[in-house]
């Protein structure tokens, strides 16, 4: 009976280590498929018709193409450009960047044709990665105003006015508006009026504005320019709410004192019969920019680079006295593109 006893135990014994073996070895490989199942779930497809082909750098801003309603955009930012590589994913949705400025470094060819550009939102600079190219289109800038933007030295033309220096910096592209004797209160071709009224800004993202030292020169009062400019920024925020507006104050130049017969700041001088000076002017364009909410960019802050003393006009502008040299426009534009830099959205 003992001995019949022991050989149950023993057998009992061999069972117990035989199911616990079974069990052990059955968890491993439900824990093995399980593992296979979940890599399965989460390895991105690879397509070899996506693979990159090149890579080249860029130094560009961008905006997000407009639809009719961004919220329903299913375009994302990806890590590797989609298709291209295992370990692609999806960082962030594009719909939620439609109004910031994105910076682009570099694009992506891919064996397909595709594109896709690698990009970080500028006041977020975490928010990067791929976006494919045709949802994004380089920003654009509009610069109105009077021969000082046209790029006039006094003799010629330069072959780059600070417009096109700020947009080669910024990565923006430029169409220049400016136009020889424009003024804010000017009624002819050459004037704001007119660029506002006949020009269309629908796909501009920047609008620089930059009149009044022809005014200075040829209008009596300053009520007028205030009314002109305080109308022309109504019916362009109006036409355009999405254009971030930039005014850009008259920079000082110098006129012939008849009493002295030697050239004065404008700044603070009188003009023939007008009972106001270009710093008046100023004042006055800076006003009405605040009450519109526009970003003011005033040549004057930066006078201690550009004009240190009286005698830096003979070098500064290529008249002496108003209009700038070209290497005078490449200063200007670089010293503007640090300012947009700084403020654009």
């Amino acid at each position: 009976m003992l001995l019949l006893n022991g050989i149950i135990g023993v057998r009992e014994l061999v069972n117990s280590r035989h199911h616990f073996i079974k069990a052990v070895l059955g968890g491993a490989m439900a824990g093995l498929l399980l593992f296979t199942i979940s890599s399965q779930a989460s390895a991105a497809k690879v397509d070899k018709n996506y693979a990159v082909k090149t890579t080249t750098k860029l130094s560009e801003r961008a905006r997000v193409v407009s639809v009719k309603d961004p919220t329903t955009m299913t375009t994302a930012i990806w890590n590797y450009p989609y298709l291209s590589n295992k370990n692609a994913k999806k960082t962030h949705w594009l719909k939620n960047y439609t109004n910031k400025t994105l910076l682009v470094t570099k694009q992506e060819t891919l064996k397909n044709g595709m594109k896709y550009d690698y990009v970080q939102v500028a006041n977020k600079p975490t928010v990067k990665g791929w976006v494919y190219s045709k949802w994004i289109r380089q920003m654009t800038m509009a610069s109105l105003g009077d021969s000082i933007t046209k790029g006039w030295t006094g003799s010629d033309y330069a072959a780059n006015p600070y417009p096109e220096v700020t947009g080669t910096d910024m990565g923006m592209s430029v169409t220049n508006y400016g136009e020889n004797n424009g003024e804010v209160t000017g009624d002819t071709n050459l004037d704001l009026t007119y660029n506002i009224e006949k020009h269309s800004f629908k796909n501009t993202d920047v609008i620089t504005i930059a009149y009044g030292v022809n005014d200075y020169f040829h209008v009596l009062s300053l009520a007028k320019i205030q009314s002109v400019l305080d109308a022309d920024l109504t019916e362009s925020q109006t036409k355009y709410p999405d254009a971030q507006i930039v005014g850009i104050l008259p920079m000082d130049c110098y006129v012939l004192d008849p009493d002295t017969n030697t050239y004065v700041n404008a700044g603070s001088t009188l003009y023939k019969d007008h009972a106001y000076t270009l710093g008046d002017v100023r004042d006055t364009e800076k006003a009405v920019y605040e009450k519109h909410n526009v970003k003011v960019f005033n040549w004057a802050d930066y006078e201690s680079e550009f004009l240190p003393t009286d005698d830096s006009r003979l070098t500064f502008f290529g008249d002496n006295r108003l209009h700038p040299t070209a290497a005078s426009y490449e200063k200007m534009g670089k010293v503007l593109a640090t300012y947009l830099e700084a403020n654009l959205k």
